[in-house]
Order: C-alpha cells, then structure tokens, then sequence
C-alpha cells in the first residue's frame, strides 16, 4: 500500500497520471488501478479529474501533506544508499529549459553516454523547469538578469552555465517597412514578438548613463520558445529582444540588423539547479561536475 501512495503524491505533483506511472516505470492503466485501489482502501475518493488534470479532494490532501515528506526522506534514504553502488549506472531526471535543451543539453548528453553507457536519461524540456524539482535531479532554468534583480530562495545549489547579454533585432525586410526605432519608447508603434519565458514578462530593459527603462512593449506575437521567436524575427514579423549568443549567427549573416546599440539591456542567465549533497544522488552529481567543466 506504501508503493501506491508514493504513486498518489507523484500524481498530485505532477497533475497527471501518466507523468506519475512514467516516474514509476508503469503503465497508465496499472497507474489508474493503484490509483482506484488506494481510493478503495481508504473508503473516500481522493482526487477529482478535470480537463484532464488531477485535483485533490480533502482527503487527497490531507494524505498528500501527511505522506509527501515521508516520501522525500524515503528518496534521500535510496540515494544515499546508491552512493555504495557504482557511480557508473544510474538514472538521471532533468528539467530543462527549451533554448539550452535545443543548442546544447543533447550534445552534451551523448557524449556523456559514450563514456558512461549504463546511465540513463530522462529529459523533460520545458519553460519552467524549476516547477519539477521535486522529481528532476537536476533543473536547467534561465532568467532575466538585471540590477535590482531577486531571485526567489530555493532549498537548492544554483551554478550559472552562461549569461548573454540581451540585443534588440530585427529583419532588414521588416525595418524597410516600419522604419528603425532609435529610443525604447518608439517600439509602442512597433510589432514586438515577445517570449515571456526569456523575459519573464513582456518588460524591456535599457539603461543609458544612470537611467534604467522598463518598457512595457505591445505582445504582438507571444511564444515560450527563443527558437520560434527567431524564426518569426528573421521572417520579419517584428522586433524582438534575444540573448545575443541566439541571434549572432543571424547578425553575422546579415538575416538580422541590430537596434538601439547605444543602449544597454539586461542580461540573460542561465543557471543549473541541483539538490544539495546529501540528497543528490552520486549518479546526477557525477553528470552535474561534467556540466559544470563545460557547459557550451
């Protein structure tokens, strides 16, 4: 019965049943069963389905803020216990943020699978990936660094991969059409694609000498994903505000023109999280270190 618990905290955490039978190596059917037998066993219904997530009841919350610690220490035990076992073979779990996932993270995985066969991955490529680290070993998550700047804490070990200055582009096609905006306040009669996932909102920053601009620019076009938006960028769909190291092939090839130079923006950072030692286990600490030695 403990087993199908455990299965019931991963489901409320996750909001699926299928995530949670994916982290139980099970199938969603055996999941849905668990799932019916734990709710049989205790007499009361502990989650309602809707639009295809899992909410808890009061049962269900109640057993979930009773039993979830319980399951964190039970996986600070297993890993402990794996630190006796060959730090060769194992499993790793990342969240990682789109950009990194798609310039780097699998190229850095294959060759860490050619020296260390015997260790899996799972990937789960997404925006927000600091939502899963209570079930990721390693989180990869990018933000939009400036001065003033908090991050919220977290009970984890933050690393910075890479920081990139942010630069404002647009395609030739495009400022032919619209013109070139000189100051951050033209871009309110501009079309902005906007990815609030780089930015975390569709705020603009510029600092010129000891003046800071926070611009609030039109969401013309909005995606969580800096490979769309270059697309749409260099298709000419508008302007858009990139970490310099997404767009530099397209400046270099002439794709893209550079606005506002005389200005500084903020910069993007992109970070790798990691539970601290102790609860990290050998097997995710060994790929965090070959990370760290050469994150690009």
């Amino acid at each position: 019965m403990l087993d199908k618990m455990a299965f019931f905290i991963y489901v409320i955490r996750t909001g699926s049943i299928s995530s949670a039978a994916r982290q139980f190596n099970v199938s969603v059917s055996a999941g849905s069963r668990w799932l019916q037998e734990l709710e049989q066993h205790f007499g009361t219904t502990l989650c309602h389905r809707s639009n295809r997530l899992l909410e808890a009841t009061q049962a269900g919350q109640t057993l979930y803020e009773e039993f979830s610690p319980i399951v964190d220490k039970a996986e600070r035990i297993s890993r402990k216990l794996e630190g006796f076992q060959d730090h060769e073979k194992g499993h790793i779990n990342i969240a990682c943020t789109p950009v990194y996932a798609n310039h780097y993270l699998m190229d850095k995985i294959t060759e860490y699978s050619r020296l260390n066969p015997k260790v899996t991955f799972n990937i789960n490529v997404t925006p927000w990936a600091l939502d899963h680290a209570s079930t990721s070993d390693l989180m990869i998550s990018a933000n939009a660094r400036f001065q003033g700047y908090r991050e919220k804490d977290l009970m984890l070990v933050k690393r910075e991969l890479l920081a990139s200055p942010f630069v404002v582009v647009a395609s030739p096609q495009y400022t032919e059409k619209r013109g070139l905006p000189s100051q951050p306040e033209d871009l309110h009669s501009h079309a902005c694609l906007v990815a609030t996932t780089l930015t975390g909102s569709n705020e603009w920053i510029f600092q010129k000498g000891v003046e800071t601009i926070v611009l609030k620019v039109p969401k013309t076009i909005e995606v969580n994903d800096s490979d769309l938006l270059l697309r749409g960028v260099t298709q000419g769909a508008g302007v858009a505000y990139l970490p310099q190291f997404v767009s530099e092939s397209a400046i270099e090839n002439g794709a893209l023109i550079p606005l506002m130079q005389d200005f500084e923006t903020s910069t993007w950072s992109l970070n790798l999280y990691y539970h601290p030692s102790g609860i990290a286990s050998p097997v995710a600490n060994k790929f965090k270190d070959f990370l760290l030695e050469n994150p690009c």
